[in-house]
């Protein structure tokens, strides 16, 4: 074989996923801490079996691979977890990106061109990249491949999946924390079983034809607005972490469904040939609580805006109108509340200049005393729902109903995904990432928040907070290892600080004593101690942390229930 389309690349992308999702449990061993956070092989599955599980809505056999890729990879970003999902999805938008729009096939060469547009876009993506990651696989894939023997696709990627292996194997001697906890990345081990997948595929005798929901499926287009009624997938906020569309809001409730490419008089102009990614841009750009379903020749829509012509105006660009219905919310929202005038009713739904802060954090223990002590409504609880997608960060920065929104990670893992929130809403609002690695760090960038000041003062203030906070966690371990001149024993509690293993012991009092010992040394200055506690913690516990800080420290000592479950304590110092 010497070329592929679009079921072919399909099938190898499908099975891709699923080798991810057989050894997502042993990639989640592979991380460096022995820490049961469940990260970069769980990530990587729920980001690609998401994004796979919506782009079957909208790929048929007819869809160029330049359409598969902007819907593919517009699902990955959107579905994106960890920065493991997020690198992942940028490698393959990379991968996409040198193909012409028009293309049908690919070659073995085009294909060569595909994965260095994979690293290109992978390193520009981040803005420090580090070798011996996930990155080192891609880069050196995108460089020994053109210097291959690929006589045919087989060959390609047999190829392709040695050098990435190869590449794999020198992680260990690029980064240190590697070399000593004796792995390789875990996300380049997820990117070579995604490529092996890929590689399968192309092997298997039994692999036939793609089941795409192909336009055959659908006789009329009245059954096609049927069927899109019954089973509309929302394609921007997805079903496993979509909010509540609330249709009782400001503005209008704009819906309506286009035949793509119909044209209902001969004066008219052509119609543009329709582009998911950048119909969503320009619609985003005047309204919000966008659902687009696409389905073959039948794109349905539901937006609220305040200028409905110009959605109009927008869609009838693409295709004409089948169906069109505009509800006036504002007036919907008055009549069912007599109580409430107009003047308050804008002053509600308006988006307002008042900062807000959106806070990522591991329990809801955790989420009430935020809300509690420092006014913050709108958080996104990690142990409930894992690293927080793009999509559902740009859900709780929309609800805040505010320009101006100051964004907290508790986790250095959710960074990216924060990220790109702000690349997709940038245009409307204002938003600055406090990058906060664990919970203490993000109550220290709220304890110097001020609501008086300005956005950038804040952001300034807080971030210098951020940097000054000295702070730790204790966690079981999952393993045996040794790190940092540390010996662990799986099931010891171990002290972690700055990315380092700094103490285990088979108590965790031990454990939380010894982590304040060493952060204390950093931290000479400081008068108060936080001490968030989770689950199964005893008073006496506390009472005893509590005295050892007293008698050897004399500051201030704090502490919080958090009741979260994966970090027994987190300790900070002020």
């Amino acid at each position: 074989m010497k070329e592929i389309d679009t079921t072919i690349l399909f099938g190898m992308f499908e099975s891709g996923c699923n080798e991810i999702a057989k050894h997502y449990e042993y990639i989640n061993e592979l991380n460096v801490f022995p820490v049961p956070d469940g990260d970069t092989g769980t990530n990587m599955k729920i980001t690609t079996k998401s994004a796979l599980e919506a782009s079957k809505q909208k790929i048929t056999a007819s869809t160029s691979i330049k359409e598969f890729g902007n819907i593919f990879c517009r699902q990955l970003l959107m579905n994106a977890r960890g920065n493991s999902g997020v690198i992942f999805s940028q490698i393959i938008r990379g991968f996409f990106e040198p193909i012409k729009p028009e293309a049908t096939i690919l070659t073995i060469d085009e294909i060569v061109e595909c994965f260095k547009g994979a690293k290109e876009k992978s390193y520009k993506s981040i803005s420090n990249p580090i070798e011996g990651t996930i990155l080192t696989v891609i880069r050196v894939i995108s460089e020994e491949l053109p210097k291959q023997d690929n006589k045919d696709l087989n060959d390609l990627f047999k190829n392709v999946v040695t050098i990435g292996l190869d590449a794999l194997k020198t992680t260990p001697d690029l980064l240190p924390s590697l070399k000593e906890a004796k792995v390789v990345d875990s996300g380049g081990y997820g990117l070579c079983k995604f490529l092996e997948g890929m590689y399968n595929f192309l092997n298997d005798p039994n692999k036939g034809e793609i089941n795409f929901q192909a336009a055959e499926e659908i006789k009329t287009v009245g059954q096609a607005i049927d069927e899109i009624s019954k089973t509309s997938k929302n394609t921007f906020i997805q079903n496993q972490t979509r909010l509540e569309i609330n249709e009782e809001g400001f503005g209008y409730c704009c819906e309506f469904i286009i035949q793509k490419d119909f044209i209902t008089h001969e004066a008219q102009e052509e119609k543009i040939k329709f582009e998911l990614s950048k119909f969503e841009k320009e619609l985003l750009n005047i309204g919000d609580s966008l659902v687009v379903v696409d389905d073959f020749e039948i794109i349905k829509i539901h937006i609220h805006s305040l200028k409905p012509w110009m959605i109009l105006e927008i869609g009838q660009r693409y295709g004409e109108f089948l169906k069109v219905k505009i509800e006036n919310m504002t007036q919907q929202y008055l009549d069912n509340h007599p109580e409430i005038s107009a003047d308050d009713l804008f002053n509600k739904f308006s988006l307002s200049d008042d900062i807000k802060i959106v806070a990522t954090c591991p329990s809801r223990k955790i989420a009430e005393y935020l809300k509690s002590e420092f006014n913050i409504e709108h958080t996104i609880i990690t142990e409930e729902t894992g690293n927080p997608s793009t999509n559902e960060i740009i859900n709780q920065i929309t609800s805040t109903r505010s320009k101006n929104v100051i964004v907290i990670t508790d986790d250095s893992n959710i960074i990216l995904s924060a990220e790109q929130a702000v690349n997709f809403i940038s245009s409307k609002y204002n938003i600055v990432v406090i990058k906060s690695r664990n919970i203490v760090e993000s109550i220290g960038a709220c304890l110097v928040f001020d609501p008086n000041k300005s956005l950038l003062e804040n952001s300034r203030e807080m971030n210098r907070a951020v940097r000054k906070q000295i702070s730790g966690m204790v966690s079981t371990s999952v393993k045996t290892a040794r790190f940092n001149g540390v010996h662990v024993e799986k099931n010891d509690y171990i002290g972690i600080t700055d990315k380092r293993i700094v103490v285990s012991e088979k108590q965790s009092e031990h454990a939380v004593i010894g982590l304040i010992k060493e952060i204390k040394r950093k931290a000479k200055k400081s008068q108060l101690l936080y001490l968030i506690y989770g689950d199964n913690v005893t008073l006496r516990e506390i009472r005893n942390i509590e005295k050892f800080v007293n008698e050897n420290y004399g500051i201030k000592f704090k502490a919080i229930e958090g009741n979260q479950k994966l970090y027994k304590y987190y300790v900070g110092l002020n």
